[in-house]
């Protein structure tokens, strides 16, 4: 295993004075290799070490997880119980089970997109500040246990539970059932963001190049808001591996595969992806906030685990820690397929306008040069190269994801796994006409909205503007927008047809 590849890697990732990235190898329990390069605070020089904590972000839902397992094994609560069993405020008209929060087939919406919505600002996000934001919510956005749908809702809803059983926060559980028997002594759940925490890392966003600062300022954990280093990961990759200190049996129940309501198996756990690699078991999660990306990765058949830790947005840490991976284990770098040596003239390229009727989003393609084909979903555009086993790849930012036709649909997928492909149906081009004015309340987020001139208006701040779209709908930034009768529902975001009333005399043209 060559850990000084490692090193040579990340030194060569981060210039001189830019935010930083920390990297841990792992085996048996222990940090084989410790490295680290660039800054914790740009602005008075602190260098990050392998000490420096980090927010890992989604990569906390593991530990959340975790934390509601441990409860279920003292028998204090079961995973499939109601969810307003333990929150009984909760204004749902369904039931959604605990695992279903934390296998993200609850259908809960995506808080992030709600708070959009009522433009709640995010340093005034405690947990009860950000259970008002979700405890309107009465209808899910498909029947629980029958789909997945990443949301964050579940996780916050998890934490919650773990206070309202236990009696004590999140943050104080995991410390004392998690953190604390592993020697874990760095890490914890930062649930005040208004306090000071030693050797916590700033955050900042430099993807278009000069670093901005950009940190975690919401206190509501659970989804996220774990802090830790890479040195002290170390025994949670132990765990992984065996179940050491907490146990195996917590450890196989957090990392079984959901299965939903038709016998599907996905790739996803409780906290945890399933990510196969060359050929072998391995399994981890990413984390990303604004300021800080991170990912934890584990191969179990070899033994040995990467974790990536930043506060910045330039590295991507998933690529970061596969890329590693496949190094340490001797991989030859190389194309993740295999391109056609020429296009076939038959291959028939999916160009046009498609429609996916689940989630109401939609697509378009175009032919470009070399059997490649030009994706463009919401202004996002990337290329997608044919292959010899007649699927498209995406390229650069699409890396991962691949396009297939199938009797006439079109299926787009990632190599995760975690959800079904989203199938989209051929359908009509945008049209010409304006979305007409009108005015909209959602009686589940006290929220109006206002559709004027040409731009939706929620709260203070959103201000999207509002474009006609393919399959007769309209566009606003990430959301469709689709009038049904006097009403309007919303997509997008982890929404899907989210309903606001139409108000009486709310049309707003002109």
């Amino acid at each position: 295993m060559d850990l000084e590849l490692v090193k040579r890697e990340v030194a060569a990732l981060v210039g001189p004075g830019a935010p930083g990235l920390a990297v841990g190898v792992y085996a048996d329990g222990k940090a084989l290799l410790t490295t680290a390069q660039g800054m914790a605070c740009v602005e008075f020089g602190v260098p990050v070490d392998a000490h420096t904590r980090f927010d890992i972000a989604s990569v906390s839902k593991q530990f959340t997880a975790a934390c509601v397992m441990l409860l279920a094994r003292d028998g204090r609560l079961s995973l499939d119980d109601d969810i307003r069993k333990h929150i009984p405020d909760l204004a749902l008209t369904v039931p959604v089970t605990l695992r279903q929060c934390l296998q993200h087939t609850g259908g809960l919406p995506e808080w992030y997109t709600l708070q959009a919505f009522t433009g709640t600002p995010f340093t005034a996000l405690t947990e009860e500040r950000l259970l008002d934001e979700v405890r309107g919510i009465r209808h899910t956005a498909f029947p629980p246990g029958t789909d997945f749908s990443y949301s964050n809702t579940g996780y916050v809803l998890a934490a919650v539970v773990v206070r309202t059983v236990s009696g004590s926060s999140l943050a104080e559980f995991a410390r004392e059932r998690i953190f604390g028997p592993l020697g874990m002594d760095d890490t914890l759940f930062r649930d005040d963001t208004t306090l000071p925490l030693p050797r916590l890392a700033y955050g900042y966003g430099n993807a278009d190049g000069e670093p901005k600062r950009a940190d975690t300022l919401e206190s509501a954990v659970g989804d996220g808001g774990v802090v830790t280093s890479v040195a002290d990961l170390a025994p949670w990759f132990g765990f992984l591996a065996d179940g050491r200190v907490l146990g195996d049996d917590l450890r196989r129940q957090l990392l079984e595969p959901t299965v939903l309501a038709d016998g599907t198996a996905l790739r996803y756990a409780s906290g945890i992806y399933h990510t196969p690699m060359a050929g072998s078991a391995g399994y981890g999660h990413a984390g990303g906030v604004p300021g800080y990306l991170s990912n934890l990765l584990y191969l179990p058949e070899a033994g040995f685990g990467v974790a990536v830790l930043s506060n910045q947005t330039a590295v991507d840490p998933v690529r970061l820690s596969e890329r590693l991976a496949r190094a340490l284990l001797g991989e030859v770098p190389g194309a993740l397929f295999e391109p056609a040596e020429t296009v076939d003239p038959a291959v028939e390229v999916p160009a046009g306008h498609w429609h996916d009727p689940v989630g109401d989003a939609f697509l378009t393609l175009e032919a470009a040069e070399n059997g490649r084909v030009r994706l463009d979903r919401s202004g996002d555009v990337t290329e997608f190269a044919l292959a010899k086993d007649g699927r498209w790849y995406g390229l650069g930012d699409a890396d991962g994801l691949w396009l297939e036709r199938r009797d006439g649909e079109l299926a787009l997928d990632s190599g995760l796994g975690a959800r079904r492909p989203i199938v989209y149906r051929p359908c009509q081009a945008p049209g010409t006409e304006p979305m007409p004015g009108g005015a909209y309340h959602s009686e589940e987020l006290d929220v109006r909205v206002t559709v004027r001139d040409g731009v939706l208006r929620a709260g203070r701040e959103l201000r999207l503007p509002v474009e006609p779209a393919p399959a007769g709908v309209w566009q606003a930034g990430p959301f469709t927008l689709r009038p049904d009768g006097d009403d309007l529902l919303i997509s997008g975001g982890g929404l899907r047809r989210m309903r606001f009333t139409g108000e009486p005399g709310g049309d707003l043209r002109g």
